[in-house]
């Protein structure tokens, strides 16, 4: 091997690191409030019932809430979360309108999709 080839195969390598680093530790969303938590929870089980398919049966493809926006004080959203206390899922109302950003993981490293959920209905 040559030494331009060599130093590809490093860059190649060392950014295939920083992807798989992103994608699993820096990507979803932490230091939630507790209703950013709540929506963050009815998110994910949406999409777990929404999406499915060959890809997510056999465990090739992951999803993560990697932001989540509240877009209005006004109303209120009807959402189930997981309650702990029950260990269950819970329908409950929490104050304000949000949307949250989810993007789709191939081999749970290789964003491949995004898409926003919102916890309201427009008009």
């Amino acid at each position: 091997m040559e030494k331009k080839e060599k130093i590809y195969l490093y860059i190649t390598l060392f950014l295939a690191m920083v992807l798989i680093v992103k994608s699993l530790f820096l990507d979803e969303v932490k230091d939630l409030k507790e209703d950013e938590l709540k929506v963050k929870q009815f998110v994910e089980r949406a999409v777990d019932e929404h999406y499915g398919g060959f890809f997510k049966e056999k465990n090739m493809v992951g999803y993560r809430v990697v932001s989540i926006k509240k877009v209005s004080n006004e109303g209120k959203s009807r959402i189930e979360y997981y309650d702990p206390e029950g260990k269950q899922y819970v329908q409950g109302e929490i104050q304000g309108k949000y949307q949250a950003k989810v993007r789709g993981y191939f081999l749970h490293v290789i964003p491949y999709k995004e898409f926003k959920v919102a916890t309201y209905r427009e008009q």
